[in-house]
């Protein structure tokens, strides 16, 4: 508590001298990246039927680290991509501020700073590479040199801490969880199997909240406290894809709501592409079940994501990924892409027959458009093609699947089906 209200009293003093000495001014300006989720289709009833090493890990860049401040927020937080690819001016404030979060001082002053009309940009560039310092809050104050306009110093607000020793044992419990998800990742798969994993257990141990836990916008809130909103799932997205060695980024936009920023993942894959994840929306609110996987955002591509995902904003400061290939997409790697009646009822036996049980209990496929997939879905389900999926299923598993009653769900924009069996009464 002391040393804490002496940064404080320090960071007053600061500022009185600024404003005597330079002529500056305070302005309090908020830079969130804070979003909500919106959920694409729609569940109902229906009741007539290898990792990659990352092509810039931490040492190749700090081997000649030549700043004056400590180059670990770098690794901490996955942002390699970003490092690589700001100029210097942005690599030194970027740097003293990461590093005044990373000690929690609540000033930081800048050797160089930013012209005050990028203030709104840069704050919300440095809250979204907060990826692992989830105790930093969303709001900054910066102090304007009123002769140059530029910004010269930012007063730092935090989030679920009292004291500075409160941060290292929050960096420990979230680099622990880390390690040990990505620890259980399939030792011998395949790169697919490997990211899958990851996927998987982010949606399947955390739930979609703006208000359970104490970081509900971080990754802390999505891997620890198990409640996140879209940030919490990006973040630990973002963190999981870089401690298990993949090259990573990620990146903000808009949902469907234009008020409300969404943010989602990008991972570089051995054939040489970009791909997206957005663990978010596989993560669908209006889906009951909690034992529930959604794939339809499981390495697709830019023009894929953009079906339904209203806008992608690209960044001020460097270029963002650009995903331009499919073929490591979910539906494409399994299999589950359907033109004809009889395709989509080979696809369900398929996955009937791949151990469904109390645990995995949804079909899933793809078709080439919205009306073909309403089209044969209607042609499965009159015809006694998913009933008889279910009895296959009901038959390999030792389970006792209803074979007259299911929930599914379109998502019309990717033209994809989802059936999740129900238990019998």
């Amino acid at each position: 508590m002391t040393k804490r209200i002496i940064c404080l009293l320090l960071s007053v003093c600061m500022l009185m001298a600024v404003f005597s000495g330079c002529g500056q001014t305070i302005d309090e300006e908020p830079a969130s990246t804070t979003a909500a989720s919106d959920s694409t289709g729609t569940a109902d009833a229906d009741s007539t039927g290898d990792t990659t090493d990352s092509s810039s890990d931490a040492s190749s860049i700090t081997a000649d680290w030549s700043y004056d401040f400590d180059s670990s927020f770098i690794s901490e937080n996955g942002i390699e991509y970003v490092w690589e690819r700001i100029d210097e001016d942005t690599r030194i404030n970027l740097g003293e501020i990461m590093n005044a979060i990373r000690n929690g001082d609540i000033y930081c002053s800048l050797s160089v700073g930013f012209p005050s009309s990028e203030k709104d940009a840069f704050l919300t560039f440095v809250s979204n590479c907060c990826t692992f310092y989830c105790w930093v809050g969303t709001s900054y104050s910066v102090a304007i040199n009123s002769e140059t306009g530029m910004v010269e110093g930012v007063t730092i607000n935090y989030r679920g801490i009292e004291y500075e020793s409160d941060i290292q044992p929050i960096m420990d419990e979230l680099e622990g969880k880390l390690q040990e998800i990505v620890a259980g990742m399939p030792a011998d798969g395949t790169e697919f199997e490997k990211l899958k994993y990851l996927h998987d257990y982010l949606i399947l141990n955390c739930d979609y909240s703006d208000t359970a836990g104490t970081s509900p916008f971080s990754a802390y809130g999505a891997l620890v406290e198990q409640y996140a909103t879209c940030q919490g799932y990006a973040d630990a997205m973002h963190l999981l894809l870089a401690r298990a060695g993949f090259e990573t980024m990620f990146v903000t936009g808009i949902g469907t709501d234009a008020s409300v920023t969404h943010k989602w993942n990008y991972v570089m894959c051995e054939d040489g592409h970009w791909y997206i994840i957005d663990p978010t929306w596989d993560d669908p609110s209006d889906i009951t079940d909690l034992n529930f996987v959604g794939y339809c955002y499981f390495l697709i591509s830019d023009e894929e994501i953009l079906k339904d995902h209203i806008a992608k904003h690209e960044s001020d400061y460097y270029e963002t990924p650009y995903a331009d290939s499919m073929d490591l997409n979910f539906f494409n790697v399994m299999g589950y892409y359907a033109t004809t009646a009889d395709e989509a009822y080979q696809i369900l036996l398929e996955q009937a027959n791949g151990t469904i049980d109390s645990t995995r209990r949804n079909f899933y496929i793809k078709f080439e458009s919205s009306e073909a997939m309403r089209e044969l879905y209607e042609t499965l389900r009159d015809g006694g093609m998913i009933a008889d999926a279910i009895e296959t299923a009901n038959s390999v598993a030792g389970t006792t699947y209803q074979t007259t009653s299911w929930s599914r769900t379109f998502n019309d924009e990717l033209g994809i089906l989802t059936l999740t069996l129900k238990e019998s009464d």
